[in-house]
């Protein structure tokens, strides 16, 4: 099969519905002829439609969660508060799209292309904008920005991807218990000072 269906055209919906079912099956890698396959097209139109996989990569994601729209009601919430909020709002959505964010969490272990599309994608879209409305000292958003990265990738990859318990199956009130602190200080808290040890 090859080139478009005749009549109206619903190939870039079927393209969609395809790979998230395939990158929640397979991950991101090696992908492209079974997600064509799976829509019925040739597998050009992933080219015609987004460019190229990584394209379709951020298309998947971005129609699963917008992360500025997911984290827009933390930056509303008292600053005492924002780790708790924050938390409860990631898991929410999280564990409402785990399958296939767990799948393209492991593909970005292993591409560094679609690592680096992840990554700015959650960094400029989410991140940085919930520690610049918290960060006490403007100099400092880009170090609390990747604090706050390493804890958050560490809690989607233990949760979603390693299945480490107590972590995998924990509630929300509970990871927020034993790691909101940790984000807290992230986002608020005092930073040691540079080089300092101990």
């Amino acid at each position: 099969m090859s080139g478009r269906r005749p009549g109206k055209s619903t190939t870039r919906q079927e393209l969609l519905d395809a790979a998230r079912a395939v990158f929640a099956d397979r991950g991101v890698d090696g992908t492209t002829r079974e997600i064509a396959h799976r829509a019925g097209v040739d597998p050009a139109m992933i080219a015609h439609y987004f460019g190229s996989k990584g394209g379709l990569f951020e298309a998947v994601t971005a129609l699963q969660v917008d992360p500025g729209e997911v984290v827009r009601p933390v930056l509303d919430v008292d600053p005492e508060d924002a780790a708790r909020r924050l938390l409860e709002t990631l898991l929410r959505v999280w564990d409402a799209h785990a399958s296939v964010l767990s799948g393209l969490l492991r593909s970005a272990t292993r591409n560094a292309t679609l690592a680096g599309q992840l990554r700015g994608f959650v960094l400029d879209r989410a991140i940085r904008p919930v520690v610049t409305r918290f960060a006490p000292n403007d100099d400092e958003v880009e170090t609390r920005a990747a604090l706050l990265a390493s804890q958050i990738a560490g809690l989607l990859l233990t949760r979603y991807v390693l299945h480490w318990e107590p972590i995998a199956s924990a509630e929300p009130d509970w990871i927020v218990a034993h790691i909101g602190p940790t984000v807290q200080g992230y986002l608020t808290g005092a930073l040691p000072e540079a080089g300092a040890t101990g």
